[in-house]
């Protein structure tokens, strides 16, 4: 959903004042100092993070706002890195919420009053996300630090987090406008919540020292204590929150069954992981391994990567969006803006990967479409820097031919290279991690060994000789199509579909086309003399051989679409196509998450085909296998932040999507369904 944006005005200090709330968003007198004083010294950070074992460290805060207690944080932790290159503590976690979060002029202003963080404010403003509710997953790999900035109402928000058993934050920066100014946010709900997401041990600071806080963090098993406020502010609260405190809620920290995803022990630097595939899942997995340091094995099968369905030549990039902020919908915008996020940052450091982000038309090639897009711009679900209604003569110019309808356009869309894009994010694991590539390596089985094993998984592979094994603590399978012949997936409902593309050469006015067409098919600008026109959808065929009856099926459905046109009524096609099968599920989502016998768990679950709660019934058992797979047709836009959810889940590190639509990403959601349905 588009969120509103704050009103603001800057008072004679140049300090930004929420027009919400008539306050201000810092101290008149010095913010930074006002952030050092009550979070960073509130919370102790400088002497905890000196004594952590931890790799990762997680600090929450309850207002946003200008970012500035985010940047003071980045610094601060920067420096302790750079101070302590060896320390086993490695990346900071900022997970922020706002529900009104400030434009981004407003935002570029206020921060411009703090000179000394100008470094770090610039990288945030640079890459500071669009009023689109939800999580939005920022790096900032130079200063060993990732925003979790998560728009929304904060209640509505917090249940929505993912945590383990023992907790998710470590401390916590309480920085929502004053309990006067917005009692909204300081409710019971809020303090319950954080005693759901705190460990034995997370501590708080927070400029406020009014008793309705107070009681409420007590009430939920913080040790509250009273110290020295800042600046002209009497007092100010500090503490320290304990699990086995009798007056904490244990009801709400129960996990969510068989959606729990933290029920390992955590990867570290320490394990091992094998992951065995070629396409655009494995090298994001990979890629995301190697930013956590942990040691990976990538086998595939030929001599090189990407030559499935991630070897196609172009691949349109852009979500699928409806007129509801559905849960399908959901997904496809977060899963687009982080992979936009990924491979601008990619390229930049890879700018031999061919690729042109140049914006997607959809076209409103018939009536019914028109309705439809019609629908979703009346609804005003969506940004429109994510996505805005163009007429006829406005499409026209964008794509620089000649266009009959209106449509829908999405700038921040267009086309990439698939293949030399995994290439690069295999380059780039190898660089920041210690990534082992083996080429020509069939996957035929593995073996989960004893649980006290050092290397509980053994995985069997074929080579152009012998057979081999491999050893490591975890697998991940990122197999594409190829799952469908393998018995690990047996109880998963795996649905392959082949897709024909066309490689139409270049000709007038075909090569004038400056931007990505869509209506049931899609056609992109050039690349080396060749435009990418598709797909066919053809359920469980496995086979690749180019057809020419399916080069037909393509060539009519784009007639039909731009009927009338220059651009389709002269096109000649020299019969150059491309075949490839993709996977998909039956909801159409993809599978993210570990890897069971689901048919030998199920009759664990049959209570909830009773009525039970997710939270009665048990978690999944430890198992040292997961997957990436059936990211259909738009694994370009899913497969950075389904790599990243798992990662981050088998690293007992925060989770980058609300627990909606985590659940809807799940593994195990077939076999619940089923459960719940008493089948």
């Amino acid at each position: 959903m588009k969120s509103k944006q704050a009103r603001v005005h800057f008072n004679d200090n140049g300090t930004p004042v929420a027009d919400h709330f008539d306050d201000v968003y810092f101290s008149n007198d010095s913010g930074i100092d006002e952030t050092q004083h009550v979070f960073i010294m509130g919370n102790k950070l400088a002497e905890r993070w000196q004594t952590c074992i931890q790799h990762s460290f997680v600090i929450a805060e309850t207002g946003f706002g200008t970012g500035l207690n985010f940047l003071v944080a980045m610094r601060a932790f920067n420096e302790f890195r750079l101070a302590n290159p060896s320390h086993p503590l490695k990346q900071l976690y900022f997970i922020s919420t706002e529900k009104f979060p400030l434009p981004q002029e407003d935002l570029r202003r206020a921060l411009s009053a703090f000179p000394a963080l100008q470094v770090e404010a610039q990288m945030l403003t640079k890459d500071y996300p669009m009023g689109l509710e939800g999580c939005h997953r920022i790096a900032f790999p130079a200063c060993s630090t990732t925003l979790d900035l998560w728009i929304g109402d904060i209640h509505e928000l917090l249940p929505q987090w993912h945590t383990p058993k023992e907790g998710l934050v470590d401390a916590w920066f309480l920085d929502g406008f004053a309990p006067s100014k917005n009692p909204d946010m300081w409710t019971d709900a809020l303090f319950s919540q954080m005693a759901r997401l705190s460990k034995s041990g997370t501590t708080f600071g927070t400029f406020t020292a009014a008793g309705i806080v107070k009681r409420g963090l007590a009430d939920v098993g913080f040790i509250v204590e009273k110290t020295k406020g800042f600046g002209r502010k009497r007092d100010m609260l500090i503490g320290t929150f304990e699990t086995q405190n009798p007056t904490t809620n244990h009801r709400l920290r129960r996990p969510p069954g068989p959606y729990y995803r933290y029920n390992n022990v955590p990867l570290s630097a320490n394990h091992h992981v094998v992951v065995v595939g070629s396409g655009l899942g494995a090298a994001v997995t990979c890629l995301s391994l190697a930013k956590r340091g942990i040691p990976t094995t990538l086998c595939f099968d030929k001599e090189t990567l990407a030559t499935g369905a991630s070897g196609n030549p172009q691949g349109g990039f852009y979500p699928q969006l409806h007129s509801e902020a559905s849960i399908p919908s959901r997904l496809q915008a977060h899963s687009f803006l982080y992979a936009r996020q990924t491979f601008a940052t990619l390229v930049a450091r890879y700018p031999s990967v061919p690729h042109d982000f140049c914006g997607v038309i959809q076209l409103g090639f018939n009536e019914n479409t028109q309705q439809r897009q019609k629908k979703l711009v009346q609804s005003d679900v969506w940004p429109e820097q994510l996505v805005k209604a163009i007429d006829a003569e406005t499409a026209s110019r964008i794509a620089n031919v000649e266009l009959p309808n209106s449509g829908l356009f999405i700038e921040l869309g267009g086309w990439i290279a698939p293949g030399p894009l995994v290439n690069a994010m295999i380059e780039e694991a190898q660089r920041i991690g210690d990534l082992t590539l083996l080429a020509q390596h069939h996957y035929v089985a593995h073996r989960i060994k004893e649980e006290d094993d050092a290397a509980p998984i053994e995985v069997s592979f074929t080579t152009s000789d012998k057979e081999v094994a491999i050893h490591g603590d975890h697998l991940v399978l990122c197999l594409g199509a190829e799952a469908v012949k393998h018995s690990a997936f047996d109880s998963l409902p795996l649905r392959p579909v082949r897709g024909q593309v066309e490689a139409i050469p270049t000709q007038s006015p075909l090569s004038d086309l400056n931007t990505v067409l869509c209506h049931k098919g899609y056609l992109t600008p050039a690349l080396n003399g060749r435009h990418a026109l598709g797909s066919t959808y053809v359920k469980n065929d496995m086979l690749t051989q180019v057809r020419d009856a399916e080069s037909e099926v393509n060539l009519s459905t784009h007639r039909q679409a731009l009927q009338n046109t220059t651009l389709m009524n002269n096109l000649v096609h020299d019969n150059t196509a491309r075949a490839a099968i993709r996977l998909g599920s039956p909801d159409h989502q993809p599978l993210v998450g570990q890897l069971y016998d689901f048919s030998t768990l199920k009759p664990t679950f049959s209570e909830l085909g009773l009525g039970k709660p997710l939270e009665s019934v048990a978690t999944l058992p430890k198992c040292a296998v997961s997957t990436v797979t059936c990211l259909g047709s738009r694994g370009l836009t899913t497969a950075p932040l389904m790599a990243e959810i798992l990662i981050s889940s088998l690293c007992d590190e925060p989770l980058p999507l609300n627990n909606d639509l985590l659940n809807a990403l799940n593994t195990s959601r077939f076999m619940v369904r089923e459960a719940i349905r008493s089948e």
